[in-house]
């Protein structure tokens, strides 16, 4: 990982420094789960028969989840000389069908602290679902590791995470997937902030536009790098979250890297109610997140810029989340089927990589549990506007995703969603008749944490 002290690198310091003075600027009785915290390091103190007491166990915590269901797509597949024109009515990640029963996730991890005072902590996590991790488009990426990180804690008022792990950032990116009660992440952040990764060479469709077959992983909101992070009680029920991070840039590859390091920056403010834990903690919550590097492709370093605010907010059954993003460069354009065999796809990921290539989206969701611990009505709104700069390829998404869940105990549940979707292409008649054919998504998932 190679950092440069030029002026570019100061100005990106500049941009995290003014994100985080933005929060500051509404500092007010603001969260959800610490997903810093929870993630980097292992808890100070236990509970053990109702008593609180220093954390002083160092044997290894074995466990893992594992997420399972059906999915059906209502589109309509659009076939032109052997050429699927509609990736967006096919269930990902393979792109090979509408339908059907699929292992999502299957994880295993094991995390702890190395000696007992608790200064070193550690956390692996391996995936062996099948998902963009593994199978990005269909393609085998043979990545099997998510997550190995160790975090050094005896820094006064800082602890220091090196490693690959989930970079500080969007709330729905850091959240735990298995905690979520919705399948499919919305429609900004799986195109805005789950990164696709094509190699150098990639084929320049059209200036500034790239596409070829993915060579890694999606990055799953992960990177490899360098973070600095504290969560800070500034009184009994009101506390800050700090994250600055320097990464390679590469999601959970050490390939395709620009030669500069990608800079990321988080700032929350958080309220505790006062009762639960983890996904369950009862607060509210406000942030801001920043994050700027270089991707390279065709040997030019163009600049990848994402930055985004929210609230978060949990208490008596009802949970809110909102969010809102914004993409400069590097924009995902949708995967391309570039095999003219009618009964066969081979999908390829195209990206507009040029700074001035622009996109913004984001959500809200609201979620309440009729039945205490068990049974929840979920309604989330998500909304992306894609490549808003160049109006003939311009794309705007809309979704409305409805269901409910049904909690076994925690986070073990079986989840039913149905999304609503549409897709309008407003200054292109031509790609209009085709993204008419998206179709609405039902998907159910059953989560079994161990």
């Amino acid at each position: 990982m190679l950092i440069k002290g030029d002026y570019m690198g100061s100005i990106q310091i500049g941009k995290i420094g003014a994100s985080f003075l933005a929060l500051g600027i509404f500092y007010v009785s603001l969260n959800g789960a610490d997903w810093l915290g929870i993630a980097g390091k292992e808890p100070s103190t236990i509970k053990v028969d109702g008593k609180t007491l220093v954390n002083t166990n160092n044997k290894p915590h074995f466990w893992g989840f594992i997420q399972v269901g059906y999915q059906q797509d209502y589109g309509t597949i659009v076939d032109k000389n052997g050429i699927n024109k509609t990736p967006f009515v096919m269930i990902a990640p393979n792109l090979d069908s509408q339908s059907g029963f699929e292992i999502n996730r299957a994880r295993l991890a094991v995390r702890g602290m190395i000696d007992k005072e608790n200064t070193i902590n550690y956390f692996l996590m391996t995936e062996f679902g099948e998902n963009g991790i593994t199978k990005p488009a269909g393609h085998s990426s043979n990545n099997y590791l998510t997550d190995a990180s160790i975090t050094y804690r005896a820094i006064p008022y800082m602890n220091v995470r090196v490693g690959q792990f989930k970079y500080p950032g969007s709330e729905e990116g850091m959240r735990a997937v298995f905690a979520t009660e919705y399948r499919n992440f919305t429609t900004a952040q799986s195109q805005l902030l789950l990164e696709r990764f094509i190699p150098n060479n990639a084929t320049e469709v059209s200036p500034g536009v790239y596409q070829a077959a993915p060579s890694e992983s999606v990055g799953a909101y992960r990177d490899r790098g360098v973070e600095l992070f504290n969560t800070l009680s500034l009184e009994k029920n009101l506390r800050l979250s700090v994250a600055c991070m320097v990464g390679n840039g590469t999601g959970m590859s050490s390939s395709n890297a620009s030669g500069d390091p990608t800079y990321y920056g988080y700032l929350a403010s958080e309220y505790l109610f006062g009762k639960g834990r983890g996904y369950f903690t009862e607060s509210f919550k406000g942030f801001v997140w920043y994050q700027n590097g270089k991707r390279r492709l065709n040997n030019i370093n163009y600049t990848r810029e994402r930055y985004g605010a929210g609230l978060d907010y949990f208490h008596n059954g009802l949970r809110v989340d909102i969010e809102y993003i914004k993409a400069k460069g590097m924009i995902y354009n949708g995967a391309k089927d570039v095999d003219v065999d009618p009964y066969g796809v081979d999908w390829e990921y195209q990206i507009a990589a040029d700074s001035k290539n622009e996109a913004d989206g984001g959500y809200i969701s609201l979620q309440y549990y009729v039945i205490a611990k068990r049974l929840e009505l979920l309604a989330r709104y998500d909304y992306l506007n894609r490549l808003t700069n160049a109006p003939v390829d311009e794309r705007d998404f809309k979704t409305t995703t409805v269901g409910f869940s049904y909690h076994f105990k925690g986070v073990n549940r079986v989840d039913v969603n149905y999304a609503f979707r549409d897709i309008s292409a407003p200054n292109n008649v031509i790609a209009q008749t085709i993204v008419d054919n998206c179709g609405n998504l039902l998907s159910i998932q059953g989560t079994i944490k161990f």
